[in-house]
This record gives structure tokens, C-alpha cells and sequence, in this order.
């Protein structure tokens, strides 16, 4: 489901840069939207790539940002 793994991704988000990040919003949708926003930057987006991110993806590009 959208919701468990949107819980899950930010599950892992917090986990990883809990002290480098003031805020991280889960905003309910529907119509197959799944996106994450990062500073106003959309960083993915399963509506334009009709998929959901791979393992560790949004963490990764988090890590690259972050650094």
C-alpha cells in the first residue's frame, strides 16, 4: 500500500538524518501520486517515472544533498 510504504521510507529518512532535518510531512493523496520533496525540489516522483523508488533511492539522493 501507498501509506505503508510511504510510512517505511520515512521511517528509514528519520532514521538516517534525524539531526540533519527539521521537518518531513506525509500528505495523503490518491490518483497514483507517490513524491518526495526535498527543499522545494521535487527528488522523485512515481506518477512521472510509474514506479516506486528502489531500495535506499531516496535515501541516497538525501545523503548527496545532505553532504
Amino acid at each position: 500500500s501507498y501509506i505503508g510504504r510511504a510510512v517505511a521510507l520515512a521511517r528509514s529518512i528519520l532514521n538516517e538524518h534525524k539531526n540533519k532535518i527539521a521537518e518531513l510531512k506525509l500528505i495523503p493523496s490518491s490518483g497514483g501520486v507517490f513524491e518526495i520533496v526535498f527543499n522545494d525540489e521535487l527528488i522523485f516522483s512515481k506518477k512521472a517515472l510509474d514506479r516506486f523508488p528502489e531500495k535506499d533511492e531516496v535515501e541516497g539522493v538525501l545523503r548527496n544533498k545532505l553532504a
